[in-house]
């Protein structure tokens, strides 16, 4: 199972065509558990796609496998 981490960077409330040092403005991680770190990796591209529609701050992503279930006796 792979999650999504999304940074979203951020500059100073009074810039205009900023062009940094950016600073962490918000991170996020969706509800949503992918079967895949392609299908992460696309479905994050397209939310990036869809950000700087209105937006042009800068945002990173990291797709991360996690374990989908545990063994039974799996350490607590």
């Amino acid at each position: 199972m792979w999650l999504m981490l999304m940074v979203i960077y951020a500059a100073p409330a009074d810039a205009v065509d900023w062009d940094g040092p950016w600073s962490v403005g918000m991170t996020q991680v969706p509800d949503r558990h992918y079967a895949s770190e392609a299908e992460c990796r696309n479905d994050a591209i397209q939310i990036i796609g869809r950000l700087h529609q209105s937006m042009l701050a800068p945002a990173r992503f990291r797709c991360v496998e996690v374990d989908a279930t545990l063994p039974k006796g799996a350490a607590r």
